[in-house]
C-alpha cells in the first residue's frame, strides 16, 4: 500500500526550502527596492529642496533686482525732480537777470532820452523865436551897430565881432549857429527833409566867401539836401544899407527845385525882415511847402 507521507514529507522539506530561500531573495529584493526606493526618493527630496532653494534663490534675486529698479527709478525721479527744480530756478535766475538787465537798458536809455531832450532844449533856448511876415523865424544874438551902439557891454561886443568875422568868411560860426539850432529844433530823421538855402549876399564874391563852404559843412554833417545854388545872384547890387529900391530880389533868381522842400532859410543878419520875407515868399510862390528862417543876429534898433 503507498505511504502518503513519505510523499509529503520531501515535499514539505523542500517547499521549507524554497520557501527559505525565496524569503531570504525576497529580503534582498525588497531590501534592495528599500534601498532604491530611499535613495530615490532621497534624490527627489534634495532635487525638490534643490529646486526650492534654487526658487527662493530666483525669488531673491527678482526681489533684489525688484528694489534695484525701484531704486533706480526713485533715483532718477529723484534727479528729474532735482533738474527741473533746478532748471526752474536757473530759468527765474535768468528771467530775473533779463528783467534787470531789460530795466537798466530801459532806464539807461531814458537817462539818454532826457539827457538829450535836456541838450536840445539848452541849445533851442539860445534862440529867440519870433514871426516875420507869416514866416518862424529864430536868432542868435541882438545885433548893436556899431554906429548906433558905440559902446557895449562886452558880450554884446563879442556878439557883433561873431557877426563880423562871418561877413569876412569865418563859416565856423554859421556852422555852429546852425548846428545848435538844427539839433535843438529838429530830429535826425526831420533833418533829412530839409534843405537849406541863404539870402544870397550882395555879390557873388561875398555869396561864396560867407556861405558856400558853410552850407557844405552843413548838409554834410546832418544829410540835409545843399540849396545853396537854388538862389542865385544875376547881378551884383549894392549892399544892403546903401540900397535904395525895396525890392531886394530883383537881382535873384530861383530855382524849382524848391517845390515840395522844406526850406531852412539862413542869413547872418535880419533888420526889419524886408529882404527875408521877400525871399522866403518866392520860394513859397515857387512851390516850397514851408520857410523857416535862421539868423546869427537881429539888429537892435531902440
Amino acid at each position: 500500500m503507498f505511504n502518503s507521507t513519505c510523499i509529503i514529507l520531501p515535499l514539505m522539506s523542500e517547499f521549507e526550502e524554497f520557501l527559505g530561500v525565496f524569503l531570504e531573495w525576497g529580503i534582498l529584493i525588497g531590501s534592495i527596492i528599500a534601498i532604491i526606493y530611499h535613495a530615490t526618493a532621497g534624490k527627489a527630496k534634495r532635487e525638490e529642496e534643490e529646486r526650492r532653494k534654487a526658487q527662493e534663490t530666483q525669488r531673491r534675486i527678482e526681489e533684489w533686482k525688484r528694489k534695484q529698479e525701484e531704486e533706480q527709478k526713485q533715483r532718477h525721479e529723484d534727479r528729474m525732480r532735482t533738474d527741473f527744480i533746478y532748471r526752474m530756478d536757473y530759468e527765474r535766475q535768468q528771467q530775473r537777470i533779463r528783467e534787470q538787465k531789460e530795466a537798466e537798458a530801459r532806464r539807461a536809455a531814458e537817462e539818454k532820452r532826457l539827457a538829450e531832450q535836456k541838450r536840445r532844449n539848452e541849445l533851442k533856448a539860445k534862440f529867440h523865436y519870433i514871426s516875420l511876415g507869416g514866416h518862424n523865424v529864430a536868432y542868435r544874438y541882438d545885433y548893436y551897430p556899431k554906429n548906433r551902439y558905440p559902446s557895449v557891454d562886452a558880450s554884446a561886443e563879442a556878439n557883433r565881432h561873431a557877426v563880423w568875422n562871418f561877413k569876412d568868411g569865418a563859416s565856423s560860426i554859421g556852422v555852429s549857429i546852425l548846428s545848435d539850432f538844427l539839433e535843438g529844433n529838429f530830429s535826425e530823421s526831420q533833418m533829412r527833409s530839409l534843405t537849406l538855402c541863404v539870402i544870397p549876399a550882395s555879390t557873388q564874391s561875398k555869396n561864396i566867401t560867407r556861405y558856400s563852404s558853410m552850407c557844405r559843412q552843413i548838409c554834410e554833417k546832418y544829410s540835409l539836401t545843399n540849396g545853396f545854388n537854388f538862389i542865385q545872384i544875376v547881378y551884383d547890387r549894392a549892399d544892403s544899407r546903401e540900397q535904395k529900391s525895396s525890392n531886394t530880389i530883383a537881382n535873384l533868381s530861383f530855382s524849382n527845385s524848391v517845390y515840395g522842400k522844406d526850406i531852412i532859410l539862413f542869413d547872418d543878419i535880419t533888420t526889419r525882415g524886408t529882404s527875408f520875407v521877400q525871399v522866403a515868399n518866392e520860394l513859397k510862390n515857387k512851390g516850397a511847402r514851408s520857410v523857416y528862417g535862421v539868423f546869427i543876429g537881429r539888429t537892435v534898433w531902440e
